[in-house]
């Protein structure tokens, strides 16, 4: 059984698709890239997924489970954690209260567990050493690992990923990979939006292109982007995979 389907998810805002008939499924485990230009409807797709945006139309399964009509509260609980292209941690409160937070309200857990929970994320992310810094003093890359660890911190069977390395430098990069990594060899799913495409091929085993809200391609990377029609839905019609697009 797939862990999470979308069986022709379609959205509109106002005469802007967004999505269009969209139908892909991804296994527990799996690990699985999204590319495609600015405005393809990428980050629609993951408030489609979360619960943060309805769809128009079609069906969106987890577990096999419905999950169209619920709030992306619920889907938290169920096991779906999501990262935001600029985070936005609670400031005034130390990195370690943030992924305590989240995993009281996400993952519904109190007492010592929340804290278990808190602090395993923590030292999955790197963070720790900075667990009783104040988090509005955190630089990018750290703020970078601050959201994936709150998104952690919720105990999720999907993590959804959002240009989670935009903005980093190549060695900042090379550590978030690592991590990415071991998240997939723990069995834990990964769907991950990224313009810097050698973070997904180092990473992935499939990728799928969206463009003006259509899936245009799903496959293996290799042959995702040697494909003539996703080359044409970039600028300059080709790819450099060394470098973000």
């Amino acid at each position: 059984m797939p862990l999470l389907q979308l069986e022709g998810v379609s959205k509109k805002f106002g005469q802007v698709v967004v999505a269009e008939e969209i139908t892909f499924q991804l296994d527990q485990g799996a690990a699985v890239g999204i590319v495609g230009p600015n405005g393809a409807g990428k980050t629609s797709l993951f408030g489609m997924i979360s619960g943060d945006i309805r769809q128009d139309s079609g069906r969106i399964l987890f577990e096999d489970q419905s999950v169209g009509s619920m709030t992306a509260a619920v889907r938290c609980r169920m096991g779906m954690g999501r990262t935001y292209q600029v985070p936005h941690p609670f400031e005034r409160m130390t990195v370690f209260e943030n992924a305590l937070l989240a995993a009281q309200q996400g993952a519904q857990a109190h007492g010592q567990k929340s804290y278990d929970l808190a602090f395993a994320a923590l030292e999955r992310t790197g963070l720790a050493e900075l667990a009783n810094r104040p988090a509005g003093s955190l630089g990018l890359l750290h703020r970078k690992r601050l959201e994936m660890a709150r998104a952690l911190a919720t105990g999720p069977k999907l993590l959804l990923l959002d240009e989670i390395a935009g903005g980093l430098t190549d060695p900042e990069v090379n550590e978030l990979i690592v991590i990415i990594r071991g998240l997939r060899d723990d069995g834990i799913a990964v769907l991950w939006i990224e313009h810097v495409v050698r973070a997904l091929l180092s990473t992935v085993d499939r990728l799928l292109c969206l463009a003006s809200g259509r899936l245009v391609a799903d496959g293996p990377p290799s042959e995702v982007l040697a494909s003539e029609e996703v080359r044409k839905v970039y600028l300059g019609g080709k790819i450099i995979n060394e470098a973000a697009i």
